[in-house]
């Protein structure tokens, strides 16, 4: 699959950086690096096929989006729109058409980046044009199952809902796969301070502080939506992510 990514923010860079892994893109684990991501298969940067960054100090109001966004985008199958302002981002089906643009993702990792009206708006128009569209708040719960377009992203790019596979011995943790990521990444660094630790009810706590300390960029502004902040929503999934692995691992014995 093809990606052209238009982004502003810091996110959208940790997004970049996760899928075409350069060196040194998770420093987490500082001197303990055991250098976990040196996988050449986690290197997806020929996929990317364009890259469009925002510019700065842009108005509250944009009368001629056009005036700040490229004429045209490189053909691509999946458009990453990452915190865009709300007047170019509602002029991105029609740009993405013209591309050939099979499938939209704008994550929401903080309220204010996509209003449910404007997401409806943007939906609807997308749809019309034959594109599909999806804003998963936050990036990390993008799932399986709601369409086959989505579902080829998360299986090419192994990126949204983490997804692991652990090793138990004596109720101790032993092994850690990364099945799938965050888009942030911050799966890999969960992993590692799994590693030899006791499956017990402490171990909420361990994910928790690893997510913390990654750190999770979502925002700590209660949203309307949710009825919670984006970054405990992204410690839920996170957390899910690693009970549910306990649980397969369990059953398989």
């Amino acid at each position: 699959m093809r990606i052209c990514v238009a982004y502003n923010g810091k996110f959208g860079e940790r997004v970049i950086g996760n899928l075409i892994n350069y060196k040194n893109f998770c420093i987490s684990c500082d001197k303990l690096c055991i250098f976990c991501r040196d996988d050449k298969a986690l290197n997806y940067t020929d996929n990317i096929i364009g890259i469009y960054t925002q510019p700065s100090n842009l108005p509250v109001y944009i009368e001629e989006p056009a005036k700040y966004m490229p004429p045209t985008l490189p053909e691509n199958d999946v458009l990453l729109a990452i915190n865009l302002h709300p007047d170019i981002i509602s002029e991105l089906p029609n740009l993405a058409k013209d591309s050939g643009t099979r499938l939209i993702i704008a994550p929401v990792e903080e309220p204010n980046w996509l209003s449910a009206g404007l997401k409806n708006q943007i939906k609807e128009k997308s749809e019309k044009l034959g594109i599909v569209f999806t804003a998963p708040k936050p990036f990390c719960s993008l799932k399986k199952g709601d369409n086959p377009l989505i579902d080829h992203f998360i299986e090419h790019f192994k990126i949204g809902f983490p997804r692991l596979k652990i090793g138990v011995k004596n109720n101790n943790i032993v092994t850690v796969q990364v099945l799938c990521s965050q888009p942030c990444g911050c799966a890999y660094y969960v992993a590692q301070k799994l590693k030899n630790t006791h499956s017990d009810d402490k171990l909420d706590e361990i994910i928790s502080n690893a997510h913390h300390a990654y750190p999770c960029t979502a925002s700590m502004e209660r949203d309307a939506e949710l009825k919670d902040t984006i970054l405990h929503k992204a410690g839920y999934i996170i957390r899910k992510a690693v009970h549910d692995a306990l649980f397969i691992e369990n059953n398989d014995k």
